[in-house]
């Protein structure tokens, strides 16, 4: 009889404890802000971290990610022209450089700007003639 009342105490006990933990408490704030992120398909996942390109609002598709690859290409001297294309994660940029460039510095230099702005591509450079 003894055994069953410490039991039944003991079972009230952590029902009430754990009934108390539900409770809604208007004092209390636990600082989480559920639309802290942007509605971006991946749940914060891709803007998560600011300081990366092309997370400013704009969405993550293979349009918005080329166009940015050329403006940073146009930074790098010695290219003439380039052409970009995307198979799932990774990306295949062919460039034709200007007359008298070192070619393989060029695809050198090209391929870490790439790599530094687009680090969920994996990234392939060619150079062309």
């Amino acid at each position: 009889m003894r055994k069953k009342h410490l039991l039944l105490s003991a079972l009230t006990l952590m029902t009430a404890i754990s009934l108390s933990a539900c409770g809604n408490n208007k004092d209390a704030t636990n600082n989480y802000n559920s639309n802290s992120y942007g509605h971006d398909g991946y749940m914060g996942l891709s803007n998560s971290n600011p300081h990366l390109p092309n997370r400013n609002g704009q969405f993550l598709n293979y349009d918005s990610d080329g166009d940015f690859a050329q403006r940073q290409l146009k930074k790098v001297s010695g290219i003439e022209r380039t052409n970009i294309m995307f198979q799932g994660p990774e990306m295949y940029v062919n460039i034709k450089p200007k007359p008298g460039v070192d070619k393989e510095k060029l695809r050198v230099k090209a391929l870490a700007v790439l790599r530094d702005n687009f680090p969920r591509y994996k990234v392939h450079v060619r150079m062309a003639g």
